[in-house]
């Protein structure tokens, strides 16, 4: 492997600065000596108070905590809670040094927030490889502030700080009241960034109700780790989770599907049923969790029948004939597509819709919460380091600068799938850092973020809609319905700021209604351009904007281009369907009319 001007993460930027919290002098002498001879910068304290004045000092520059738990005057377990609840310091990498073993002991630890433990006595050689495996993490971090220059200065803001770090501190007191958030937090809704903090504060305010709970967000986002978090953290923990793949079961006859779920009665005159009836999948959870992925894919008239078991009334056997009965059930939902559009075109139950409408939770995309990639890279890359015998792998800074940028269509899944990747060929070639190398082609040589992917936040600038230009108004000769045009008036208004459109046509960024009717009208207004076997894409640009505006028409050109790569590469790995998610029906033949030209394309 070619690795000529790509340097490591560590030879780039050590030395990592370690606070070393000890009271014994003697030890705390010997660990400063260790690890300051294996290259660390180290600065040291007696107890936790002595650490939480280094903190003050130079806490922009400390990166990892190592730390005694008892101590005078402060002991480690209230340090770690002061570390976790204050912004600036609430995601350093935490180990823990104790005599105490126990398993109590260690399990309170890792309640409160620490990374990892070792008990005393120990090996210097182990300490030193937990304090490596930390001081990744620390490179990661320190490569995410270089690499997110711009999101590192939004959230300078004095107003975003002080939002932030409430929020930290209200996610360790989550912790403290909460013990399994801390393992949810480690295992699969990982991510430090406000959007997901405001996702964990969703979940813990619906997990402990029994009112149904609808999961709404792209593909691939971790719409089933969200459901498994609202079960972990509810009073059914212990009780049955039972997931129910709507796709799978939709696929059979609709009254075998109705059947499995709400029983089937007695004279059912099924085969393999049994004379006397059998239960459903609702009586076999009773007191649980049920969870409906992809609830859109469940048969109408299935849908419909859910109603009486989520208001709490009883239900008969879907099936023959049988008594009514009750279920005490916590349902969840999942879905990527707009209910609301299905229900008012009467592909879903209206009623059902209204029910799930009251409590839903937005998953964000991962585009939206770009500042957690390095740490799902990271996460990602330990899950596989067993399986590939990769314990000492890092990543080199090109290829984690090019996950961070590059564009995700399957979202969290996607990442994980293109890290395992990357880590089965640097496995194979018995490589311990990771680069682009190791990239598979088809997807190194896919286009990175489209510079609109995360919507800005709307400035009161944005908000007030500008002066109208000459030609704004511009409908294409009739082209654009009534609805496009009011969304394309206020599109053009904010010079194509999402966010800021949204707050004039009031519609709500969480549901994303405006940004899939913008990729259907880009997808329109292409084939309106078609020229024999491609897109006039400069003319396209031109019927979206509506004027002779340079900046913006180069910009809606680049959207346009984007578009057309994702179809191609969406052609080429045969999950076309993916396109169509979230899309409204009145554009899919114009995306179906774009797959065909680049599969033509492909062919040739």
């Amino acid at each position: 492997m070619d690795l000529q001007g790509e340097q490591t993460l560590e030879s780039e930027e050590l030395p990592v600065h370690v606070l070393l919290v000890e009271d014994e002098p003697d030890l705390r002498t010997s660990l400063r000596y260790n690890l300051k001879r294996s290259g660390y910068a180290v600065t040291d304290a007696g107890n936790g108070a002595e650490a939480l004045a280094a903190l003050k000092a130079d806490g922009p520059a400390v990166e990892i905590v190592i730390s005694d738990v008892m101590m005078p005057v402060m002991d480690g377990h209230a340090l770690v809670r002061a570390v976790r609840a204050d912004p600036v310091t609430a995601e350093l990498p935490f180990m823990f040094l104790t005599a105490k073993g126990d398993t109590a002991d260690r399990v309170e630890g890792f309640r409160l927030g620490a990374d990892d433990y070792l008990t005393k006595p120990f090996d210097i050689e182990e300490l030193l490889a937990r304090v490596q495996v930390l001081a990744r993490r620390a490179y990661t971090a320190r490569r995410m502030r270089k690499l997110l220059p711009a999101t590192s200065g939004a959230n300078d803001q004095p107003g975003v700080v002080k939002q932030a770090g409430d929020l930290y501190a209200k996610v360790a007191e989550w912790e403290r009241r909460f013990p399994q958030l801390a393992v949810i937090r480690n295992d699969s809704i990982v991510g430090g960034s406000m959007r997901t903090m405001h996702l964990l504060r969703e979940i813990l305010v619906r997990a402990p109700g029994k009112d149904p709970v609808l999961i709404i967000g792209e593909t691939g986002t971790g719409k089933t780790g969200v459901a498994e978090a609202l079960h972990r953290l509810g009073p059914r923990a212990e009780r049955p989770f039972r997931v129910v793949n709507c796709a799978e079961l939709g696929a059979a006859d609709h009254a075998i599907t109705a059947g499995r779920l709400f029983g089937f009665g007695k004279g059912s005159g099924l085969a393999n049923v049994a004379k006397e009836g059998q239960p459903g999948l609702l009586d076999d959870v009773d007191g649980g969790t049920l969870f409906f992925d992809e609830i859109h894919r469940l048969p109408l008239e299935a849908q419909a029948m859910l109603l009486l078991p989520i208001e709490g009334r009883p239900f008969h056997p879907a099936v023959g004939k049988g008594e009514p009965r009750l279920v005490d059930i916590k349902f969840i939902f999942a879905t990527n597509v707009d209910l609301r559009a299905e229900a008012q075109a009467g592909r879903f139950p209206f009623d059902l819709y209204q029910r799930l409408a009251q409590s839903q939770i937005r998953v964000p995309a991962l585009a939206e919460r770009r500042e957690d990639i390095a740490t799902l890279a990271a996460h990602f890359l330990d899950e596989c380091k067993g399986e590939y015998d990769l314990q000492h792998a890092t990543f080199a800074p090109s290829l984690l600068k090019h996950l961070v940028e590059r564009r995700y269509q399957g979202n969290i899944r996607e990442l994980r799938n293109v890290v395992r990747e990357v880590a089965r060929r640097a496995a194979f070639e018995l490589d311990t850092v990771l680069t682009l190398d190791h990239l598979p082609e088809a997807w190194d040589k896919l286009p990175t973020a489209a510079p609109d992917v995360a919507p800005e936040a709307p400035t009161a600038a944005d908000v007030a809609p500008a002066a109208t230009p000459p030609g704004t108004d511009d409908d294409g000769g009739g082209f654009w319905h009534e609805l496009e045009m009011q969304e394309l008036r206020a599109l053009r208004r904010h010079r194509f700021k999402i966010a800021a459109a949204e707050v004039e046509l009031g519609l709500s960024s969480k549901s994303r209604t405006l940004t899939n009717h913008l990729r259907g009208m880009c997808f329109k207004a292409l084939c309106a351009c078609e020229q024999g076997d491609r897109f006039d894409v400069k003319a396209a640009a031109l019927l979206v904007v509506g004027r002779a505006d340079a900046a913006l028409l180069d910009r809606t050109a680049e959207r346009l281009e984007s578009y057309l790569d994702m179809v191609e590469k969406h052609v080429a790995a045969h999950t076309v369907e993916t396109l169509f998610n979230n899309l409204p029906r009145d554009y899919r033949k114009h995306v179906e009319r774009a797959i065909e030209l680049a599969r033509a394309k492909l062919q040739r």
